[in-house]
């Protein structure tokens, strides 16, 4: 027997008001001898007895009558170990169907999904009139078909037979949780929770435990076969972020096989603006993983768009990868100072400044004087060459600039006024201290090898007999949410990088002239160090993440369109739908439609022109591996039930085992009843009776 509302047993306790009452009325009556009576003794005590047992059997019914009404308040429960208790209870349900994209893996007896579709009607069938049910499709994020409870079975089973498998990966946790919070909610006396899923294990990797909210039995219904083989296709990636046109990308794609056994030949090809490009074959081993390369010269300059497909397998969706990459052409850079040579020669060793679609840096050179009248709409990053000095005309010009997205690189030497540069520090990537001299020189000891400019170097490159030296150089202070991203050997910072909006700044702690403050502007990785600034910070200005996965927000900036409106469309999608977004007043756009794998496009329609940009979406990587948590292990973290079917036309007689029993309130209420009138009818009796007299003894 078990309790609804066990805290309602304590009623019990009010039955010794009516025991207590009795024991308080009691009186001991004063004994008496009177001779003449003698004779009526031996009937008198016979007369009390009776009455003694009346007031007994009363004082019996009234404690009897509110111990029952406490146990009915109580709700107790008969389970089916009784034999006269074989009705069932009424069952409250929530089936959490998961539905991510692991369980379109096509097994041997069919598509996993769909097994599990039809498990979750066998659950539905399983419920009775009055019974309430509700759905969740799981994964990374809880999709509630009902929010709560139905008692329309019908409605539920038709859901469950309408639901698709999504491209998003698992996560148990949310969905436990929320059928919890639905279920907490129910009076039924019997709650139940079922999890169908192929318990993949990266659904439970990031968390431990889910209490027992509401109370509820939990039964865990595995599909498909544990550990089913698959290959995937995990991540893509390009050899430099920052990519020109017609300048050679090694774009690698890493292939990982999830199987137990090789994958034998196998297949990848590479597409790249809707043509097929190259294709390479080979054989990933058991549980190893292999880096596919191609390289490509991208035509022009612009966003690219492609995808890498592998050899189909039992589950398709991780078989393809999508990417978008951005290529840049013309960069038009203008060098102020008044030595500038070592910096144009870096930039454009031909020093022709003739259009072109290859990737070519365009710089031009103006005198400091110059600077303050100079139009600077059509340029993409300015120089500062060792200026002596920042006057206010000249700061006006640069804030300007940079508040229009355009990216200022600073090269100091001895002869700066340093003040004067610390008057701009808003506006600066690093506070200018003092002048300093080294003897013997410093070298450039550390780098951030993983940041975009550092990215073509190895770790030996400035070091050894190809190490620039440094002999002179100031003492910087990084600026508040600045970077330093290389230092020299005694940790006097060398490069220093600031976001200003939507462009940034960057210091470098060497002359652009002075062969006597270091021999960096004759080493040879000079002008590649250069051209990867340049490249960088012409790229920063419309930086957004052009390469994300299913379910992140796609954010970027487009400012300089002048729009307040865009659409996104997912491309080649066969419904044709697209999705109206707003841009802010700052030019910035957020989209979260991201559901589907695929490559998706922004039109941004300005004043006078239309803005065209693209981003791709892929599947989590991590949902590929279809190794399976052991459901020992899951019943232990989540306080399942443990449950075995031999099919689905045998979950029925099963499932409803568990639900028998019976509420008896109604009972127990009724017999209350029936002594509160019995009761009545000996208290009326015993007051009316005639012949009786109180007992005397």
């Amino acid at each position: 027997m078990g309790f609804l509302n066990p805290i309602l047993l304590l009623g019990v306790l009010a039955a010794a008001i009516p025991l207590l009452i009795h024991l308080w009325s009691r009186r001991q009556a004063k004994r008496v001898d009177f001779s003449s009576l003698m004779f009526l003794l031996v009937a008198h005590r016979r007369n009390v007895r009776r009455i003694q047992l009346k007031n007994l059997l009363i004082l019996f019914l009234r404690v009897a009558i509110i111990i029952l009404i406490a146990f009915a308040l109580a709700r107790p429960l008969l389970k089916n170990q009784f034999s006269f208790a074989g009705a069932r209870a009424k069952t409250s349900a929530v089936v959490i169907l998961d539905n991510s994209f692991s369980m379109g893996y096509q097994g041997i007896h069919g598509q996993r999904f769909e097994k599990a579709k039809e498990v979750a009607v066998e659950v539905a069938n399983s419920l009775r009139h009055g019974d309430s049910v509700a759905v969740i499709l799981m994964s990374d994020l809880p999709d509630a078909i009902f929010m709560k409870l139905t008692r329309d079975l019908d409605a539920a089973k038709a859901e469950i037979r309408q639901a698709e498998v999504s491209s998003r990966s698992t996560h148990v946790q949310p969905s436990l949780e929320l059928a919890h919070d639905i279920l907490e909610t129910s009076i039924s006396p019997n709650k139940e929770i079922y999890l169908i899923s192929d318990f993949g294990k990266n659904g439970w990797d990031t968390w431990e435990r889910v209490p027992n909210q509401s109370g509820a039995k939990i039964y865990l219904l595995p599909i498909g076969e544990a550990n089913g083989d698959n290959t995937s296709i995990e991540e893509l990636q390009v050899s430099n972020q920052l990519i020109g046109a017609h300048r050679p990308v090694q774009v690698s794609a890493d292939v990982n096989n999830h199987s137990a056994s090789s994958s034998g030949e196998i297949t990848l090809t590479l597409f790249i603006d809707g043509e097929k490009r190259r294709s390479l074959s080979f054989n990933v081993p058991a549980q190893e993983a292999i880096a596919a390369t191609f390289t490509h010269k991208f035509e022009s300059p612009g966003t690219h768009t492609g995808h890498v497909d592998l050899t189909p397998d039992r589950l398709q969706v991780d078989n393809r990868r999508y990417f978008a990459f951005g290529a840049y052409g013309q960069i038009r850079v203008l060098c102020v100072g008044e030595q500038t040579l070592y910096l144009t020669l870096a930039l454009n060793p031909e020093i022709q400044a003739t259009p072109s679609t290859e990737f070519t840096i365009l710089p031009v050179s103006c005198s400091a004087q110059e600077f303050v009248d100079f139009a600077l709409e059509d340029y993409d990053i300015i120089i500062f060459a060792d200026v002596p000095q920042l006057t206010g005309r000249i700061m006006q010009q640069l804030q300007s600039f940079i508040r229009a997205g355009k990216s200022v690189v600073y090269f100091v030497d001895d002869k700066i006024d340093v003040p004067s540069y610390n008057q701009f520090a808003d506006w600066m990537p690093a506070n200018l201290g003092a002048l300093m001299n080294w003897d013997p020189p410093l070298t450039l000891s550390k780098f951030d090898s993983v940041h975009p400019i550092f990215q073509i170097f190895d770790a030996g490159d400035f070091s050894g007999q190809y190490a620039p030296q440094f002999f002179q150089g100031v003492d910087l202070g990084s600026a508040e949410e600045a970077r330093v991203i290389a230092e020299l050997s005694n940790g006097t910072p060398f490069m220093v990088e600031r976001r200003i909006h939507s462009g940034i700044a960057i210091i470098f702690n060497v002359s652009a002239s002075q062969l006597d403050a270091s021999n960096l502007i004759v080493n040879p990785h000079f002008v590649p160090l250069l051209q990867q600034t340049i490249l960088y910070s012409k790229a920063i200005q419309s930086a957004h993440d052009r390469n994300l996965l299913v379910g992140s927000t796609f954010t970027a900036n487009y400012r300089y369109a002048k729009a307040t409106k865009a659409t996104v469309e997912r491309v080649g999608d066969p419904s044709g739908s697209s999705k109206t977004v707003s841009v802010s007043a700052t030019g910035a756009l957020s989209f979260d439609g991201t559901n589907l794998p695929g490559i998706y496009q922004v039109d941004v329609q300005g004043k006078d022109r239309l803005v065209r940009d693209f981003f791709a979406v892929n599947v989590e990587p991590t949902e590929s591996d279809l190794r399976t948590i052991e459901v020992q292990e899951a019943i232990d973290r989540i306080g399942a039930q443990p449950m075995v079917h031999a099919s689905p036309d045998s979950l029925d007689l099963e499932l409803n085992s568990y639900r028998m029993g019976k509420e008896v309130w109604g009972e127990l209420l009724i017999m209350a009843l029936i002594l509160m009138l019995i009761e009545g009818i000996l208290s009326n009796h015993a007051r009316t009776a005639p012949g009786e007299s109180s007992p005397v003894p």
